[in-house]
């Protein structure tokens, strides 16, 4: 990685310009990010695009070598903006970064790591996955050899983390399966994710914020590897 793009950490005036930003009191429109951009592209982009290219080496030696990480808008950077279509009484702008990582030709429906970035409200950590094909993780889940390590992997995740598991959506498991089925919870689900959120650490000014992302992101790869190998 070139020298131009090492990462130093994200500097004390990025982390007050997203501050800003996101302030619900005093919303910021299209001309005040203009009159700023400057600032933003500065502080806030060129980070985040040497974060990217820096998480991407280290989840590739901690997690796995296939992880993708393209340092650009919409690639593992979200765009700062709120679509208002479907969000219309947000803020014009987020007051946090999120990036994404993921293992597969599929961005949209590959095993992915997630990671918000807030400089006042913590550090948020997901493994996550859509699921297109409904019938393919039931069966991966209904079957012991496979269901059962998946649920270990995530009472191991939560147990380190105190993780939320998010995606169930049908209230009865669906046929052919009962509801007495040892992993009825997970057959219920239409989609599927496990997060956590850290408090915010001082080392997010430093290059060390590096490691610190990568251990957490790190205790998914049970959690990754099971989906990569059960669902792609």
């Amino acid at each position: 990685m070139a020298d131009s793009t090492l990462f130093a950490g994200f500097p004390k005036e990025g982390l007050t310009f997203l501050t800003e930003l996101g302030d619900e009191d005093n919303p910021k429109d299209k001309a005040w990010f203009t009159d700023h951009r400057s600032t933003y592209d500065q502080f806030v982009v060129a980070p985040a695009k040497a974060f990217v290219e820096a998480m991407g080496e280290s989840l590739g030696a901690a997690i796995s070598p296939h992880i993708v990480a393209l340092p650009k808008t919409n690639g593992s950077i979200a765009p700062i903006n709120n679509d208002l279509r479907f969000s219309p009484g947000a803020t014009p702008y987020k007051d946090h970064l999120m990036f994404r990582f993921w293992e597969g030709e599929n961005k949209k429906t590959a095993p992915t790591l997630m990671l918000r970035l807030s400089p006042t409200d913590g550090v948020g950590f997901a493994t996550s996955i859509a699921l297109p094909d409904l019938d393919l993780w039931r069966s991966a889940v209904a079957a012991d050899s496979t269901g059962g390590r998946l649920v270990d992997a995530i009472e191991t995740l939560q147990q380190a983390t105190k993780a939320d598991l998010v995606g169930e959506a049908l209230k009865n498991a669906p046929k052919p399966y009962d509801n007495d089925h040892p992993r009825a919870a997970l057959l219920r689900h239409k989609g599927f994710q496990v997060r956590w959120i850290k408090k915010t650490p001082a080392s997010i000014t430093k290059p060390s914020f590096v490691a610190w992302c990568t251990k957490e992101l790190g205790r998914t790869t049970a959690v990754h590897q099971w989906l990569l190998k059960n669902l792609t």
